[in-house]
């Protein structure tokens, strides 16, 4: 009998192994690994095609476009930042709140709803860049023009969101609060209004890259800052390195805000992370 259960108990080694690694720590280690796996496909095509020719062939190293982005972040960055940020910060909210208000509208009054939502859902698949020459017809090359852009990418993800939210309202809900003499007011503050916010955040947080992608798309036709005002100069120098730089400098500004807004709806809505995290 001692044996057998000396052989089957676990050994330490074992033990360890099933229990496995921290979640956390996982992800950091793999998502290390693929940086570094990253980092070493770049250099080793920047190498390879050093020898080519055409522009084919201007793919400069991580290591110069390190020092590129080093020179331009203490230069010019913040600038740039700053002016990216402030034509998504009002495109965003004004793209947040319209779809808010038109969401609550088109999805409490059934016959608007039937109406235009075909509209918006006609609309939606039409890509940012094709509205480019109606902004510049209609608002010209100032902020307006690029801040319309950022924010009807933003409307065209949030107001799906608001329309699902002020409409799924769960039935057992809608009959407690029947029951209790709420009148139209009252369920409309108490039960749809927090329900399509929560999930007017969901989107928020789902159009915040559409609406930062977009920023980019806006500063490329007409800007004098920006970081993709900054993009178009170094490209018509043909300055690769600058390019790639401005790049990394755009998509970490895109990875910061998203995860800032990530904490921030963990915060709002504990019981969407629990939900998220339990799901397989």
């Amino acid at each position: 009998m001692t044996a057998m259960l000396m052989t089957k108990s676990p050994s330490p080694p074992a033990v360890a192994v099933r229990r496995g690694l921290d979640p956390r720590a996982l992800a950091w280690m793999l998502g290390g690994a693929g940086m570094l796996a990253t980092l070493a496909g770049w250099a080793w095509l920047s190498d390879v095609l050093a020898g080519g020719g055409g522009v084919i062939s201007r793919l400069p190293a991580p290591l110069l476009v390190a020092k590129t982005l080093a020179a331009y972040v203490t230069q010019d960055f913040a600038k740039d930042l700053a002016s990216s940020l402030e034509v998504f910060a009002i495109g965003w909210l004004a793209g947040g709140i319209a779809a808010t208000l038109v969401g609550l509208l088109l999805g409490r009054v059934h016959v608007l709803g039937n109406i235009f939502l075909p509209v918006v859902e006609a609309i939606r698949p039409v890509s940012s860049i094709a509205w480019v020459p109606l902004s510049i017809v209609w608002f010209g090359f100032g902020l307006t023009s690029k801040a319309f852009l950022v924010g009807l990418a933003v409307f065209l993800v949030v107001v799906v969101y608001a329309v699902d939210g002020c409409t799924r309202i769960p039935a057992d809900l809608a009959r407690t609060a029947t029951m209790l003499g709420m009148n139209r007011w009252q369920r409309f503050r108490h039960l749809i209004l927090p329900g399509t916010l929560a999930e007017v955040l969901i989107g928020a947080r789902v159009s915040l890259m559409s609406g930062w992608g977009t920023v980019i798309v806006a500063e490329l036709v007409a800007a004098n800052s920006g970081l993709g005002a900054h993009l178009i100069a170094v490209q018509q120098s043909y300055d690769v390195a600058a390019v790639v730089a401005t790049m990394i400098c755009f998509g970490l500004s895109g990875f910061v805000m998203n995860a800032a807004f990530t904490l921030a709806e963990a915060r709002l809505l504990p019981w969407h992370r629990a939900q998220v995290e339990s799901q397989p």
